[in-house]
């Protein structure tokens, strides 16, 4: 056999088709999974080349889900009835060529009656089907390739059996054996930037279902990357720095997002402020020092455009369901905020159960530690901060903005009083009102960016009064179910509350003033 086509339509399948292909290519020879965007040449003709790939098949697959008759979505896609829709044109083709055509009955469909067809497919309700279970997805794959005379699980791979459906974009298991059977898919999907945009402005976005690999993934490959980080003297005057390095890799998404992760190295530091510091607050100690082992740590703060992608393509909920654009502040590159911990906490979740990986939020000491990146000032840059570093409002006061269109702009902030824009002896700044992309700002020591200011970040710990109860090693205080560690400060808040060193704390299921918090993700490899 040389090839499979997979029909489907976006609104109905789309996810189960991804899903479908990738096991498919674990059990057949040299695979190659084709989007039409991908595969086929700028400028050619869609149609012509649809059908040059229906000649190179010896099967079509038409997955049917429950609204395969008339599932017409956001891009404008006909429906079944409509003589120029791709999937009627698919499967016509194929029958009148004779190719074998195997209804594929998803879970919740039913094969519609004869009279329900258009003329051409009539004879499509006549075609010994399958149906493939959501929930014996595995044994059903392969129950369904032996009865198509495709093969079975490869010898070299014992632990072939593992492998579930769910999430993982574009992901081939290793190991897979070569030969000649190639899986086809069809449909145009979004690019990325654009859906991703369009979906941030409130519409509709189809990323697909993708796939976890039960089995242990695949290491990721680290680059190597150099920029320049920032350092100011107690004046905020800038200060030469010599280039740094860090190791990264990019965990794809589904819709091209991507999500850029630093490797952590481990080490130990001193975590909480020193008695002396400006503006320090008694819940910052006492000092004690800190070993971690080294782990990774989101680039940035969560996009909208990355929350929407890990949402979309994993709808259902692990424990809560999830708004795939909760921001209030629109923009894909802009990072996710108005959120709650527990939604933030869903969140790793699925992104753990998409990738395989043990993704989650960053204990609190490994977020203090990161954050310094091996500075033991009050910033990561230094005794000081500006605007032209960080994004934290510079013109006084301890929080400015508005939240659900009433001002909250004070000069107290959690029983404390602050005047000045300035920290210390630095200058004061700008106010932008506003969270700004990763990227504004120049990251720090260990390559991340926005530690300071944008958007406050949650930590996997649970609040407590001081340190005198703190880990050596850093491990996670998940004792109680109350209030957890807020991070960073924001774009709203006095930047003595962006210190390094300062601890906030929140509700779980309290997602704050609009616009203030987000997340950033840990992971441990």
């Amino acid at each position: 056999m040389s090839g499979i086509f997979i029909s489907y339509r976006r609104g109905d399948a789309e996810g189960q088709a991804r899903a479908l292909s990738i096991e498919l290519a674990k059990y057949v020879g040299e695979q190659s999974v084709f989007m039409d965007v991908d595969s086929i040449a700028l400028g050619r003709d869609f149609r012509q080349s649809l059908h040059e790939s229906l000649e190179s098949c010896d099967a079509l697959l038409a997955l049917i889900g429950p609204n395969w008759l008339d599932s017409a979505d956001s891009s404008g896609r006909r429906r079944l009835d409509d003589p120029a829709d791709f999937v009627r044109q698919e499967i016509a083709t194929a029958l009148k060529r004779n190719i074998p055509v195997t209804p594929v009955l998803l879970q919740g469909a039913t094969m519609p009656p004869q009279n329900c067809l258009p003329d051409e497919l009539k004879d499509l309700a006549f075609r010994n089907g399958f149906e493939l279970s959501h929930t014996r997805w595995h044994s059903d794959v392969r129950e369904m390739l032996q009865r198509l005379g495709i093969g079975t699980a490869p010898s070299s791979d014992p632990a072939a059996a593992k492998w579930i459906e769910l999430p993982r974009a574009s992901a081939r298991p290793t190991g897979a054996p070569q030969g000649a059977v190639r899986t086809w898919l069809t449909r145009r999907r979004a690019i990325a930037a654009g859906a991703v945009a369009a979906a941030a402005a409130g519409g509709m976005l189809g990323f697909p279902a993708i796939r976890r690999w039960a089995m242990k993934p695949p290491t990721p490959s680290l680059r190597q990357i150099a920029f320049d980080a920032a350092a100011v003297d107690g004046k905020g005057a800038r200060l030469a720095t010599p280039k740094a390095t860090a190791a990264v890799f990019t965990e794809t998404l589904a819709g091209g997002a991507g999500l850029d992760m630093v490797l952590i190295p481990g080490g130990e530091f001193m975590m909480g402020s020193p008695p002396y510091e400006p503006e320090r607050r008694a819940n910052e100690g006492p000092q004690h020092v800190v070993t971690l082992d080294a782990f990774f740590l989101g680039a940035s703060p969560v996009t909208q455009a990355q929350w929407a992608a890990v949402v979309m393509s994993h709808p259902a909920k692990v424990a809560r369901g999830l708004d795939p654009f909760p921001a209030f502040f629109k923009g894909a590159d802009l990072p996710v905020e108005s959120v709650s911990w527990s939604e933030a906490d869903e969140f790793c979740r699925r992104l753990a159960e998409i990738t395989g990986r043990a993704y989650r939020l960053p204990t609190e000491s490994e977020w203090e530690y990161a954050c310094r990146a091996g500075s033991a000032a009050p910033f990561n840059v230094g005794p000081t901060i500006t605007t032209d570093l960080a994004n934290y409002c510079g013109t006084g006061g301890a929080v400015c903005g508005q939240s659900d269109g009433k001002s909250v702009a004070s000069d107290v902030y959690d029983g404390v009083a602050y005047g000045s824009g300035a920290y210390d002896q630095g200058p004061v700044g700008i106010f932008r009102g506003k969270t700004t992309p990763a990227g504004t700002f120049p990251p720090n020591r260990f390559g991340l960016y926005d530690m300071h200011g944008n958007v406050w970040e949650y930590c996997l710990d649970a609040a407590t009064p001081n340190y005198s109860d703190a880990s050596p090693t850093g491990a996670a205080n998940l004792a109680g179910s109350g209030e957890r560690i807020l991070r960073g400060g924001s774009w709203s808040h006095n930047p003595a509350i962006c210190r390094s060193a300062y601890r906030d704390e929140i509700a779980p299921d309290n997602p704050g003033w609009q616009g203030r918090i987000g997340l950033r993700v840990a992971c441990t490899i």
